[in-house]
């Protein structure tokens, strides 16, 4: 038997200064400086992530939607559903209502707004491509034909 240990973490998004990283359900954001910040876990392990263009969100989806504002990169985490509670939100994984996601994309990119386009699994409950705002959390269905911007 082998005292070898195994590296089981995957790198999911890599941007600038950050990368995301998941082993099993752990994730964790890496700043290029080497410092790690903890944010949480995912039941069923994270299937995608980014970090945005100008690199204040990183996004994780899996069981629900992980945003973390990396303005705020290593703060404590703690339990809450706003911007003024924790650094980190875990949205739409409660155990009575969990969404499965699949991908996600960032389709517009300026100063001003960002938008992500977040793909639901095809045996999801509620299938289909959504659109969030991780500034304000406006999360909305895309609906269906609408162009790519």
């Amino acid at each position: 038997m082998s005292d070898e240990v195994r590296d089981t973490s995957i790198c999911f998004a890599r941007r600038g200064n950050y990368s995301v990283w998941g082993d099993f359900e752990n994730i964790s954001i890496k700043h290029i400086d080497g410092r790690i910040w903890q944010v949480g876990s995912m039941y069923g392990d994270p299937q995608a992530a980014l970090v945005t263009w100008n690199e204040r969100y990183a996004v994780i989806v899996g069981c629900g939607i992980v945003i973390c504002d990396l303005q705020r990169f290593g703060e404590r985490v703690r339990g809450g559903r706003s911007w003024e509670q924790t650094p980190v939100l875990h949205l739409l994984s409660e155990p009575e209502d969990i969404w499965w996601f699949s991908a996600t994309e960032q389709v517009l990119q300026d100063d001003e707004f960002i938008e992500l386009r977040l793909a639901t699994n095809l045996t999801d409950d509620h299938v289909g491509i959504y659109s969030l705002n991780p500034a304000t959390l406006d999360f909305k269905p895309v609906p269906r034909g609408q162009p790519l911007p």
